[in-house]
Order: structure tokens, then C-alpha cells, then sequence
């Protein structure tokens, strides 16, 4: 008994107990698995077989047994065949040899052996004190679907059901109809229906009114008007951004830029003085913008990019933390004017012009 004991403890540990002169017991590790008859899910183990043919000792079984009565390597391994031999007997003597919490050996008609272990062992230390659970099969909890049934249309006249139906199944009434519609449809535009009704669309939008065109009021900036009759200047007590017809009297409204210092004064101060014998060289005033950036790489990328496509593009300032790209810069006001009205309508319809 105690020898049996041994090795079901090793089997908790090891794939491979020995006997010598009797045989090996080999531990196989087993998934979870489902038993439909009883509706059981067993949880994984190691299941337990037997190979006669081997008999050569590891030591192992020895060991457990010094460990256990004290004894030396010598005495251990006699105390091992004592058990085989004994066992073996047993086997002759009844044909039957159960070892406790391992498993059956017998004698089958033709004297060969066999073995059948303990079912209620579960050798694995990860499943230690899992046992079966019932498997509860999952309903299908999907709704039916939902057939809804149309009530069939009702006859508005029971008389005629008859011939409706008629109508309704061979509907070669309403084909010919169609044929004939439009073939009086194709005779009158052959003669000269069409024509008429082209004469009178292009009437019609000859005499649609014109649009007119309303300039934009931005929200936050005054309109500013100048006096048209005399050469156009910024006066030196206006700043900020306004809405000024620098275009004339009957021009729109531009949003210009007066800067925040006088600008009289910062063009004064551009101008060369007189005697100096420096060329007097033109001053660039205006600016069309087409852009503000608070990265200068990114203004600088923008201005290499307008460059690369003909623009005489240019960061010119950085006002209020943003840095403002030019796409432009001119000297007079109707080159400005003109340019910004192209810039506009061939590149970027918010551009704006910039005076300094």
C-alpha cells in the first residue's frame, strides 16, 4: 500500500513512474471535454496509462521511497522488487491486481495484460478540486421575425371588377396611348414646334434682370469712405483695418490695412532725402495678402510655393503673432487694384489688400 502511494504522488509531478521488473506508468495530459449523454463538461486532467515493457529504473521511484522509510539507495531498490514481485504473483494467483487511486490490471481470455485507471483520479495540479459541471445547453433567444400581412386594396366599384381586372391584367391600353402621344409629340417638334419654344427660352433670359453685385460687409469693420475727387492718400489719424473705396466713388469697398503707426509718417520716413544722391526708388505700398500663418516654415513654404508658380510672393510682416504672405507687392494703387482683382478671381477669392 505504501508503494502505491508513492506513485500516485509522483504522477502529480512527473509524466513517467517506473517499477522495475513490472512496468511504467505514463501520465497524458487531456483537454476539457464534453460528455452529451450525461450532459457533463469535465474539466482537463492527465489521464493515466500502462507499458509493460519498460522496466528500466530512472531512480525516481527508489528515491521517493529513501526519502520516506530512511533507507539507503540499495535497501530502497529491494524494497521496490519486493512490491513487483508480490504484485506479479497476485496477478497469477487471481488474475486481478487493483491498486488503489491508479487503476485495474487483469488477465483478458488470451492472458494478455491490461489496465484501466481509476476514472475518478484527475492528475493534473492545475484542475486540483475541479469537478464535472452540468452542461446546460443555450437556448436560442433570437426573435422570430415578424410577418406582417397587407389587407388587400378594396374596389372603389364592385360593378366593374369584371372589366378592371381585365384592364389591370392586359394594360395594352395605355402602350398604345403612349404611342400615340408620342408620335404627335415628334411631328410637332418636325415642324418647327421646337424652334419656337428655343426662341422664346433664349427671350426669356434676355430679359431676365441683371445681377448686381453687393459688396461684402465684414462684421467688426467700418466702412470707410475718401474723397474721390482728389489723388487718393491715407489720412494720418486713421489705423487698423477698414473697408475704403480705393477703387473710386463707384468702385466696391476693399478691406485695407492702415498699420498701427501714421501712415504718412512711415512713408516719409521710406523716402529717400532730397540730396542725398541716392536713387529714389519706388516704394512698395501695396500689398495683395493671401495668407496669415503663426509657424513662419509655414509662411515661408507658402511663399516658396506661390515663387514656384511665377508670383513674386514675399513674407512681408508679422502682425498680431501671425506671419502675412504677399502674393505681390506693388507701387501703385491700379497695379494693385488690378492684380488683386485676378488674384481674386484666378486663385484665391479672400485675398485682401494690404497699405502700409
Amino acid at each position: 500500500m505504501a508503494l502505491e502511494k508513492d506513485i500516485h504522488r509522483l504522477l502529480h509531478t512527473h509524466d513517467c513512474v517506473v517499477v522495475p521488473g513490472f512496468g511504467g506508468f505514463l501520465a497524458h495530459y487531456r483537454p476539457a471535454r464534453l460528455d452529451a449523454q450525461r450532459a457533463l463538461l469535465h474539466p482537463p486532467g492527465k489521464d493515466v496509462s500502462f507499458n509493460k515493457l519498460l522496466h528500466r529504473t530512472d531512480g525516481l521511484l527508489a528515491q521517493e521511497v529513501m526519502r520516506r522509510e530512511q533507507l539507503d539507495h540499495a535497501a530502497a531498490d529491494r524494497v521496490v522488487a519486493s512490491y513487483a514481485a508480490r504484485w506479479k504473483d497476485r496477478l497469477d494467483r487471481n488474475g486481478r491486481l487493483e491498486l488503489d487511486r491508479i487503476g485495474t490490471f487483469f488477465h483478458d481470455a488470451e492472458r494478455n495484460l491490461q489496465f484501466v485507471p481509476d476514472k475518478r483520479m484527475n492528475f493534473l495540479k492545475d484542475a486540483y478540486g475541479l469537478r464535472p459541471v452540468a452542461a446546460i445547453p443555450v437556448r436560442d433567444v433570437r426573435p422570430a421575425p415578424v410577418t406582417k400581412v397587407l389587407p388587400m386594396p378594396v374596389q372603389a366599384d364592385e360593378a366593374r371588377e369584371g372589366v378592371e381586372g381585365n384592364e389591370r391584367s392586359f394594360p395594352w391600353w395605355r402602350v398604345a396611348a403612349g404611342l400615340v402621344l408620342g408620335s404627335i409629340g415628334l411631328w410637332w417638334l418636325s415642324a418647327g414646334g421646337g424652334a419656337a419654344i428655343g426662341e422664346r427660352i433664349i427671350a426669356w433670359r434676355a430679359e431676365r434682370p441683371k445681377p448686381t453685385y453687393v459688396p461684402l460687409q465684414y462684421a467688426g469693420i467700418a466702412p470707410f469712405q475718401f474723397d474721390d475727387t482728389a489723388p487718393w492718400s491715407a489720412p494720418p489719424d486713421v489705423d487698423g483695418v477698414v473697408m475704403a473705396a480705393i477703387a473710386g466713388g463707384q468702385g466696391p469697398l476693399v478691406a485695407v490695412d492702415m498699420g498701427t503707426a501714421p501712415v504718412e509718417e512711415e512713408h516719409a520716413s521710406q523716402v529717400p532725402p532730397t540730396g542725398s544722391g541716392a536713387p529714389e526708388t519706388p516704394v512698395l505700398r501695396f500689398h495683395i495678402i493671401g495668407g496669415c500663418f503663426q509657424e513662419k516654415e509655414n509662411a515661408d513654404r507658402f511663399a516658396a510655393e506661390l515663387q514656384a508658380r511665377g508670383f513674386a510672393a514675399s513674407v512681408i510682416d508679422r502682425k498680431g503673432g501671425l506671419y502675412r504672405v504677399a502674393y505681390g507687392s506693388y507701387a501703385k494703387r491700379a497695379m494693385a487694384l488690378e492684380a488683386l482683382s485676378a488674384v481674386r478671381k484666378e486663385e484665391a477669392p479672400e485675398a485682401w489688400l494690404l497699405v502700409r
